[in-house]
C-alpha cells in the first residue's frame, strides 16, 4: 500500500488500517481468529490498529495487546478514554496499557464526544484533558487525539481549543451527519494540519457487501487513515485489495454510489 503523511506529525502510515472493536466475543470472532486476522494484518502492511478502553470490557485491548507482545515495532497502536475527569482518565489509560502489554499508546483519544457540555467537562479544572496532557508529558502516549460520531462542529471547536494531533470521524456516507462532517470538520482539520482518521468506512457493516466501492470512496476523502473493521481473514482480504489497488472515482461513479447508498436506511453512528 502507499503511504500518506500523518497530519503534521511528518509520519507516514499505510492508509488502511483496523479497527478492533469487532475482534471480540459479543461480534462472534473468538480468540483464535482474531489473532490469526491482527497477524495476518501486520503481515499483508497494515500498521495501525484502533481500540477502546470500553470495547467489550477490555477484550478488544487484551486480544491486541497479545499481538503486541511479540510485534510492538511493527504496530502503531490507538487507543481511547471515554472518561471526562483526569483522574479516571489515567486510570483507563493505566488499565489500557497493562491489556495491551506495552509501555506507551501511539495515540490516545478523548472517545465520541457528543455534545459541547462533554467537551467542556474535558476541558474543565480537573478535566480529561489534563491527563492527556500529562500523559504525553510523561512518554505514555505519543499523539493525543478526539473522536465524534454525531455532531461535527463539536470536534471542530475542539480543534480551536487545543492542537490535536489527530481527529477520528465517521465517513459512513449512511450517517445523517456524513456530508456535515465532510463540509465541516475536514476543513478545520485541515487549516489546523491535523491528521484525519476515517472510521465507520462500511457504515457498522451495511456496506460489507460492497467494500471495494465504499473503501475507494473513504480513500478519496482527504483522510490519512481508514480504519476498517472485519471479523474473518477473507473480509481482510477483500479489504486490503480493495485499499491496493486504488483508483479515484470519478465524479459520476462517486455520484452514482451516494445515489445507491442514499437508499439505504439512515441510521445514526454507534456510541
Amino acid at each position: 500500500m502507499q503511504t500518506r503523511v500523518f497530519g503534521r506529525t511528518g509520519i507516514f502510515l499505510p492508509p488502511l488500517g483496523l479497527g478492533c472493536q469487532r475482534l471480540v466475543d459479543m461480534h462472534n470472532c473468538p480468540e483464535d481468529r482474531a489473532l490469526e486476522i491482527l497477524n495476518a494484518a501486520i503481515d499483508r502492511g497494515i500498521r495501525y490498529f484502533d481500540t477502546a478502553w470500553v470495547y467489550s470490557l477490555g477484550q478488544s485491548e487484551t486480544r491486541l495487546g497479545k499481538v503486541a507482545r511479540h510485534r510492538r515495532a511493527e504496530m502503531w497502536i490507538a487507543t481511547k478514554t471515554v472518561a471526562r475527569t483526569r483522574d479516571a482518565a489515567l486510570r483507563q489509560l493505566e488499565e489500557s496499557l497493562v491489556r495491551l502489554q506495552t509501555g506507551h499508546v501511539d495515540e490516545w483519544r478523548l472517545h465520541h464526544v457528543a455534545d459541547m457540555a462533554a467537551l467542556d467537562r474535558c476541558f474543565a479544572a480537573g478535566g480529561a484533558m489534563e491527563a492527556m496532557v500529562e500523559a504525553r508529558e510523561q512518554g505514555l502516549v505519543r499523539h493525543l487525539s478526539l473522536s465524534g460520531h454525531t455532531d461535527p462542529r463539536i470536534q471542530a471547536e475542539a480543534l480551536g481549543r487545543f492542537p490535536f494531533d489527530s481527529v477520528l470521524f465517521s465517513a459512513a456516507p449512511t450517517d445523517r451527519f456524513h456530508r456535515v462532517f465532510v463540509e465541516t470538520l475536514l476543513p478545520a482539520a485541515a487549516a489546523a494540519g491535523t491528521a484525519v482518521i476515517a472510521m465507520r468506512v462500511l457504515a457498522g457493516g451495511e456496506l460489507r457487501s460492497v467494500p471495494e466501492q465504499a473503501i475507494r470512496y473513504a480513500l478519496g476523502l482527504p483522510a490519512c487513515v481508514l480504519v476498517v473493521g472485519c471479523t474473518t481473514v477473507p473480509q481482510l482480504e477483500l479489504d486490503i485489495r480493495a485499499a491496493e489497488t486504488f483508483q479515484p472515482m470519478a465524479s459520476r461513479e462517486r455520484d452514482e454510489f451516494l445515489r445507491w447508498v442514499g437508499q439505504l436506511p439512515v441510521r445514526p453512528g454507534p456510541a
